[in-house]
């Protein structure tokens, strides 16, 4: 491990990795809020295919991704990270707009979706997970199910401060009559944390519906619990479907390794890396045509249309609203 990386691990964060890096001079820093297991995937099959070495620091499930934010900001004029790999994207938007993430032009980015890039090159959207309702089928059917988001306030949800439920809470905040009688219809409750804990507590019977994410109804039921997922809608025109929220992807601007930054990140958008996640216990959906095609099941067939820079400009309002009215 690089004395850089050493201190970094001793600051405070939860240290989830450090690659075995000693005595190798080509190796790049990730700052990482993807699951650890589908993380470690992309590094070792990276490092076999370049022969670069990847240190990463990761975070825990409950503040994932939002304290990575907050320590990138931290160090901007001193990064220590070189890329910064992030399971949503509100945050990842914040960083750039704050000046901490540099332009990537290259062949692969030019002909990346408009939707999920900026206009200047300096994130990546890539391998949505779809947020989705968790219930038992064995307590309630499909039929029986709202058809409508704005229907499901006895839901369990995660704190909505942090991760992807942050992500959704202010898209849904754009539809602002549903979403303030949705959240003044419900509670926080005391198992709030991450999405895995909402599965659970349908697992346990003590909540009837759950706002969770794609990869969580699926690691549930790779461990055989019953559990189906139910994509509600958020309106019912073309485009008011389910929410997709990519995971993504910028270079720290500034950072010591600019050159392997942005090989590791072209990497992040290649179409093996889709398939890998799409294979993965997570079971991320691809968004490249041609890898999609192999794996029908994961198609979203009405995703929402969404603004996420829009939606960020007004995502701090928004969630100091949505938190008066959880907590009425």
């Amino acid at each position: 491990m690089t004395p850089k990386v050493a201190s970094s691990c001793l600051a405070g964060l939860l240290l989830v990795g450090c690659s075995a890096g000693e005595g190798k001079h080509d190796s790049v820093t990730v700052y990482v809020s993807a699951d650890e297991q589908i993380a470690r995937e992309v590094f070792s099959a990276f490092t076999i295919k370049t022969g670069i070495e990847v240190e990463w620091v990761g975070d825990t499930e409950s503040s994932k991704n939002t304290s990575l934010v907050q320590r990138l900001i931290r160090e901007k004029d001193r990064p220590i990270a070189d890329v910064f790999w992030s399971s949503e994207i509100l945050g990842t938007i914040r960083l750039a707009n704050q000046g901490i993430l540099s332009s990537c032009d290259s062949k692969i980015t030019r002909m990346w979706p408009m939707q999920y890039r900026d206009t200047e090159f300096r994130w990546f959207g890539f391998s949505p997970r779809a947020r989705v309702i968790a219930y038992n089928p064995n307590v309630v059917s499909e039929e029986e199910l709202p058809k409508t988001w704005w229907e499901y306030g006895d839901a369990a949800i995660a704190d909505p401060r942090f991760g992807t439920t942050s992500t959704h809470v202010a898209v849904m905040a754009e539809f602002p009559a549903q979403s303030k009688l949705l959240f003044e219809t419900m509670e926080l409750k005391p198992l709030l944390g991450g999405n895995a804990a909402t599965v659970q507590a349908v697992i346990d019977g003590s909540v009837l519906y759950a706002m969770t994410d794609t990869d969580d109804v699926h690691a549930a039921i790779e461990r055989g619990y019953s559990i189906s997922m139910f994509m509600p809608r958020h309106h019912n025109r073309k485009g008011g479907g389910t929410l997709m929220i990519p995971n993504t992807v910028g270079i720290i601007k500034g950072c010591n390794q600019p050159e392997l930054a942005r090989e590791f990140l072209n990497y992040l958008l290649s179409d093996e890396v889709a398939t890998l996640l799409a294979q993965s216990t997570s079971h991320n959906i691809p968004i490249q045509p041609n890898v999609a095609k192999n794996f029908p099941q994961l198609v979203i067939e009405d995703p929402l249309d969404v603004n996420f820079q829009e939606v960020s400009l007004r995502y701090e309002h928004q969630l100091s609203d949505v938190m008066d009215e959880l907590s009425q």
